[in-house]
């Protein structure tokens, strides 16, 4: 049984981490403002019960694990190109069978050397079903992966019989089939290596994180605390971050960070939906916008109910609506054309030609569908904020333009995520998608492969998974590419899914702090640079 990569999806163009930095002064009294040296006092919406990037999908954790791990490779925040980081290359002739070989000179914070070995044991670890791990779906690509993930009973087997420790800084992977991008999955923080220490007893580890990032625990952290970090001097990295402390604090609204900031006692803070009207005023001369839009929102909608089995209800709904306005009620969203991020590699404009207002088609449509009996049911998160007014938003386009009776249905976003996977919703769903690795494959397979991650609309098209296997098989990156946006074509045909919007984040900050802001990167305040 595959276990996906993620549980909770984007909300629509809203910011989940608000961020706080104190640096120079500007500190909150939590451990921002030392005198040794830049201190950054991050916060994030909610508190996350423990630090381990292999058990952790949530945008919360993996943004405190960046700071206390390093992957196997990253994209270049400005070219958009695949960098090594930990790993020293990854080759394949045919893209089926991996190796990954790692520098040399790299240790945990306990000073325990990392190797090949530490990567096969970790995932091996999280590849065990009965371990329950968050990141285990991750590596289903692997050989043998189904021995330890069963349908039904036991597993049959403890390790992937694709891996193999080759000697004490390489390593294989031998994939089910050709995967080309393969390399740009190891971007991802979820396959970063575990210390043995931790993996005799994770449960023992969950507040004393042992990394191998820029940064280590500075003093204990205990349930209830913000997380206190300070550079990890033994970092082997070449591209440290200019803080010496960061002080990662937690906050259930995001109006308060908010407000802390306006108050003078934070650097940084991403502006929440509540403050569209109002944050240019509030903080005149230091808000700024993302550069890159790393994912996309859109409506999600049951294609297997009647009566959205039609194509042509779905064109309806799609051109029935106003993306500009509806846009305008999120901060830094803008309309969206096509079905990938545009940060993405690849990725084209316009590809949806049902994303444009056309309402005389859309009634056209609808007519010839035979309308839309009963009431179009729009679920949302009702612990949102401003998701609820989004949605009436909607709904009032297709109310005054098709005539349609809407029934909106909000839950918090806990419910509603397990009904949609279950196949229990009954209407239309707002859903967010942001990849775990740049690559159009990362949004072409879990939104709509017949087994992705996040096709809760329960879309099938085996034209669609065969184009995806000889893409992903394809060892020119070039033709890849090319067949990735063939599959996005056909897509846009049958309109599965209603494309919304894109987001760049919103955010204010203090003078002397720049956290990094780049085309091919989220905004990333641990990689700030100070004025001093």
């Amino acid at each position: 049984m595959a276990r996906t990569r993620r549980i909770v999806t984007a909300a629509t163009g809203t910011a989940l981490a608000v961020l706080l930095a104190g640096c120079s002064g500007a500190g909150s009294g939590d451990g921002a403002g030392k005198d040794d040296g830049h201190s950054l006092a991050i916060a994030t919406a909610a508190e996350v019960p423990y630090l381990n990037p292999s058990n952790d999908n949530g945008t919360t954790g993996i943004q405190i694990e960046s700071a206390l791990w390093a992957p196997l490779t990253r994209v270049d925040a400005k070219s958009g190109k695949l960098v090594n980081v930990v790993a020293d290359s990854v080759t394949s002739k045919d893209a089926k069978t991996w190796t990954i070989k790692i520098k040399p000179g790299w240790k945990f914070t306990n000073g325990e050397k990392l190797t090949a070995k530490s990567f096969v044991d970790t995932w091996n670890y999280t590849a065990y079903a009965p371990h329950a791990f968050a990141n285990n779906g991750a590596f289903q690509r692997v050989q043998g992966y189904e021995d330890l993930n069963p349908a039904k009973g036991k597993p049959k087997a403890t390790t992937l019989s694709g891996l193999k420790v080759v000697d004490d800084l390489t390593f294989t992977v031998t994939l089910k089939g050709a995967f080309s991008p393969y390399p740009t999955t190891l971007s991802y923080l979820g396959v970063a290596a575990l210390s043995a220490e931790t993996l005799k007893d994770p449960d023992q580890f969950k507040h004393k994180p042992i990394g191998y990032g820029a940064y280590q625990l500075d003093g204990g952290w205990k349930a209830g605390q913000p997380v206190r970090l300070m550079r990890n001097k033994g970092y082997a990295g070449k591209d440290a971050p200019q803080a010496d402390h960061i002080t990662f604090r937690f906050f259930s609204n995001p109006e308060t960070a908010y407000n802390e900031f306006l108050a003078g006692n934070v650097d940084y803070v991403a502006v929440p939906s509540s403050k569209i009207d109002s944050y240019k005023t509030d903080a005149p001369g230091k808000w700024s916008q993302a550069k890159a839009a790393a994912g996309i929102n859109y409506l999600n909608l049951p294609v297997t109910l009647k009566p959205y089995t039609d194509t042509r209800v779905r064109r309806a709904l799609s051109l029935a609506l106003d993306r500009g306005s509806l846009a305008k009620l999120k901060p830094g969203n803008f309309p969206a054309t096509s079905f990938t991020a545009p940060s993405v590699d690849g990725h084209r404009e316009n590809t949806c030609s049902d994303c444009r207002l056309d309402v005389a088609r859309a009634k056209k449509l609808l007519r010839e569908a035979g309308g839309f009996p009963g009431k179009l049911r729009l679920f949302f998160a009702s612990d949102n904020p401003g998701e609820q007014v989004y949605a009436e938003a909607l709904g009032n386009m297709w109310r005054q333009k098709l005539g349609l009776k809407i029934q909106y249905v909000g839950k918090p976003g806990a419910e509603i995520g397990p009904l949609a996977n279950a196949g229990k919703l009954d209407g239309i769903r707002i859903m967010g998608w942001g990849h775990d690795y740049p690559a159009l494959e990362d949004y072409l397979t879990p939104m709509f492969a017949s087994y992705g991650d996040v096709n809760t609309g329960r879309y099938r098209d085996a034209k669609v998974d065969r184009m995806l296997g000889e893409a992903n098989a394809q060892v020119d990156q070039a033709q890849a590419t090319r067949d990735y946006q063939a599959i996005e074509d056909r897509i846009a045909e049958q309109m599965p899914v209603l494309p919304l919007s894109h987001s760049r984040d919103v955010y204010l900050h203090a003078e002397g702090v720049e956290p990094l802001n780049a085309p091919f990167a989220n905004v990333d305040p641990v990689r700030s640079t100070f004025a001093d």
